[in-house]
């Protein structure tokens, strides 16, 4: 079993954190990942473990996060990182307060708008520093080997896509890539790649951002990938009852730049196949 002991800024202070607290472990639902999540029983820590796939996007997860540790985003510290080639485990430091999913429906505007204000930092940082490419080079390659080897889940897909196979959903994705590449050029930044409203942590009492977690596609792409589904999520009053259309129209707009609807459309299709 290969064991890394990492060396992330301010990593002495957190291992010692790590080794005093982390004796028992409680097993956690999440949205959408494949690996196996677990919290400290005292909440300080969480452990994903996984295989396979899940085995590769952790292993993505944690290099997005050492290098966001290099950069005044707030983001999870990498507290350990297990590999015996076949199953790993990614531990990492619990951030301070609650998913933007679970505000109630009082202070849903507010956070709509916080998330469009952290949206407008993170595609503030220098692109040229980071090392992950997610423009559409990459993803549109991606997708069609998750489509090859029966990845893309038919059964929940968007309403307005449903009853599609994904090989159509392919097929019309690369029939439309060739705009979406020709103005992805202007608006190349560093994205969250998953931004919904459960990845992103906000202090109850202020609304303000406090981090980011599942970070595993996080990569220079178009600042539309994080809106359209940032809005997405938003709108979506079948998981989140707090927000809906108006708050997503509000987000868009506290973002404060010009936005495309038919590249928001464009980036919710690309979403698919993920």
């Amino acid at each position: 079993m290969v064991h890394v002991t990492l060396g992330a800024p301010g990593w002495s202070k957190v291992a010692c954190a790590y080794d005093r607290l982390v004796e028992r472990w409680e097993p956690v639902s999440t949205g959408g990942t494949h690996a196996a999540v677990r919290r400290s029983r005292d909440g300080r820590a969480y452990a994903k473990t996984g295989s396979g796939p899940a085995r590769d996007e952790l292993s993505d997860e944690r290099d997005r996060l050492l290098w966001l540790a290099t950069t005044d985003l707030p983001a999870a510290a990498v507290l350990d990182w297990e590999d015996d080639g076949e199953t790993a485990t990614l531990t990492t430091a619990a951030l301070p307060g609650v998913p933007l999913d679970e505000l109630p429906a009082s202070a849903a505007a507010a956070g709509a708008e916080a998330l469009a204000v952290f949206l407008k930092r993170l595609h503030a940082v220098g692109r040229d520093g980071c090392p992950f490419e997610r423009w559409l080079a990459v993803t549109t390659a991606l997708a069609r080997v998750n489509v090859d080897q029966g990845r893309v889940d038919e059964a929940d897909l968007d309403h307005e896509r449903d009853g599609r196979s994904a090989q159509a959903l392919l097929d019309d994705l690369l029939e439309l890539r060739p705009r979406a590449e020709k103005l992805e050029p202007g608006d190349l930044v560093v994205c969250h790649g998953d931004a919904c409203l459960r990845h992103f942590l906000v202090d109850p009492d202020t609304v303000e951002v406090t981090g980011m977690i599942d970070v595993g596609r996080l990569g220079v792409a178009d600042r539309h990938l994080d809106l359209a589904l940032a809005a997405r999520s938003v709108s979506d009053i079948s998981l989140h009852p707090a927000y809906g259309a108006a708050a997503a129209e509000s987000m868009l707009a506290a973002y404060a730049l010009p936005v495309d609807p038919w590249r928001l459309d464009f980036y919710r299709s690309l979403a698919e196949f993920f």
